[in-house]
């Protein structure tokens, strides 16, 4: 058996089935730096809006494991690189021995029934903002999903940080320590205090101390201390 027989055989399958949509086979697919050739491909009319695939084929005549691995491999591909909704692996004429499948995006492929199949093709909306050429060159179409996502992330991260800064408490003001009578302004464990036994010794801002005061000789200073 021939592929060209089981392509006719797809095309077959499709014009009977879904009278509403066109079929053409021996599409060229480009994805990336690569291209191929995709066997048979629903889509709409090319005089009908853009022409999107609706379903693409992969045909083998042999139902070989590692030729049915190979082909389906090749059949996501070309979904993913049209941005195709429905795929259909042929190997042989009958369709009940075909395979069907949905691209759910994001690659992500599910394996359906027929009657799954064909009820989806019968619901089908483009879904594509740039639809690949019948008969020629594929466009390559990139979802942005990701894009947004990141961009969401981003904004969300830079809101949440300045929330933080605003909520952030402003740090205390440094605390030092005056006397009644002295002339200067110490540390809380300044040994001067600890050895004079100065009970009467006052908390006060270190900005205030310092229009006033001077920094204590044996504790040196609060910001020298702080910076050690």
């Amino acid at each position: 058996m021939k592929e060209a027989i089981v392509e006719q055989a797809v095309k077959t399958y499709f014009t009977d089935q879904f009278p509403q949509f066109s079929t053409s086979q021996q599409c060229e697919v480009q994805f990336g730096t690569r291209h191929g050739i995709a066997d048979v491909v629903l889509h709409q009319p090319i005089q009908d809006e853009k022409g999107y695939f609706v379903a693409i084929a992969e045909c083998k005549r042999l139902p070989l494991p590692i030729l049915r691995a190979q082909a389906r491999s090749q059949l996501k591909s070309y979904m993913s690189a049209t941005n195709t909704r429905y795929g259909v692996l042929a190997v042989g004429t009958d369709p009940r021995h075909w395979e069907f499948c949905e691209n759910r995006y994001n690659n992500w492929f599910a394996e359906i029934n027929r009657e799954d199949f064909e009820r989806g093709i019968e619901n089908w909306e483009p879904v594509s903002a740039e639809p690949p050429a019948i008969g020629g060159q594929a466009k390559h179409s990139t979802s942005h999903w990701w894009k947004r996502i990141a961009l969401f992330l981003g904004v969300l991260f830079i809101v949440s940080i300045s929330s933080l800064l605003l909520l952030w408490p402003d740090p205390p003001e440094p605390i030092v320590y005056i006397t009644r009578t002295g002339r200067k302004y110490h540390t809380y464990n300044c040994e001067f205090l600890r050895e004079y036994n100065v009970e009467n010794k006052f908390a006060i801002y270190l900005d205030e101390a310092e229009k006033n005061h001077d920094p204590c000789g044996i504790c040196y200073s609060y910001r020298t201390t702080k910076s050690r």
